[in-house]
């Protein structure tokens, strides 16, 4: 909570967004990974704008889906992944849709979800937080596992999943699905903006005082992960 207090006091609160129907979400979390987000975006609206309906994708065969998720990265590898998980739920499920999670513990609907093709907990926790599902979990991607680490948050060379399984233990109990939502943005915000992975601006950070890995390297000689 501390944490969280110094990043709103630098980056002022979050803004609200507009949120997908988990479908929606699960396809454009798809398309994000390894992806600038404006890119993912642009890819992700005129996929949208293409297509009927999500069921249409499902029912497209990677070499159709590719040549319109060209700009992604991986986009041969996500061009398999989107349809094969969208098959996968109609088959459990009996048709495209996911609101069902809604009533799920969250645990249970983050297995369910991680267990679809191409499926993991980055995208799992983006469908179940920032999607209308909006429930109390906690997303961890690239820039928000890295400040984690260096601020021994979590281990130094724990994995997103790792990552993320751990800091979901340690929420705040007061906090809510916007809470965690909003924490996730601000982690992000920093990881991209200060706690980069070449060159952090350590001297501009606003948990510089918190930081584990920054207290080390002023110690001593050490390089930062």
């Amino acid at each position: 909570m501390r944490i969280h207090g110094l990043l709103l006091d630098r980056f002022g609160p979050v803004p609200a967004c507009h949120r997908l129907d988990p479908v929606g979400m699960l396809v454009f979390a798809m398309l994000s990974g390894r992806t600038r987000d404006e890119i993912a975006m642009r890819t992700f609206v005129d996929l949208e704008e293409r297509l009927e309906s999500w069921e249409q994708l499902a029912g497209m065969s990677p070499a159709a889906v590719e040549p319109l998720i060209a700009n992604v990265t991986f986009a041969a590898r996500k061009a398999r992944h989107l349809p094969a998980a969208l098959q996968e739920i109609i088959r459990r499920r009996g048709r495209l849709d996911l609101g069902f999670l809604a009533a799920w513990p969250v645990e249970e609907a983050r297995h369910w979800l991680e267990r679809l093709t191409g499926v993991g907990s980055k995208t799992s926790m983006a469908v179940l937080n920032l999607s209308s599902l909006h429930l109390r979990v906690l997303m961890v991607d690239t820039a928000h596992n890295r400040v984690a680490r260096r601020l021994g948050l979590v281990p130094e060379k724990a994995d997103i999943a790792r990552a993320t399984r751990l800091l979901n233990r340690c929420l705040p109990l007061c906090w809510t699905a916007d809470d965690t939502e909003d924490h996730h943005v601000l982690m992000q915000r920093l990881g991209r903006a200060l706690c980069v992975h070449a060159r952090p601006c350590c001297a501009e950070c606003p948990l510089l005082a918190t930081c584990r890995t920054a207290a080390a390297s002023a110690a001593g000689p050490g390089r930062l992960s």
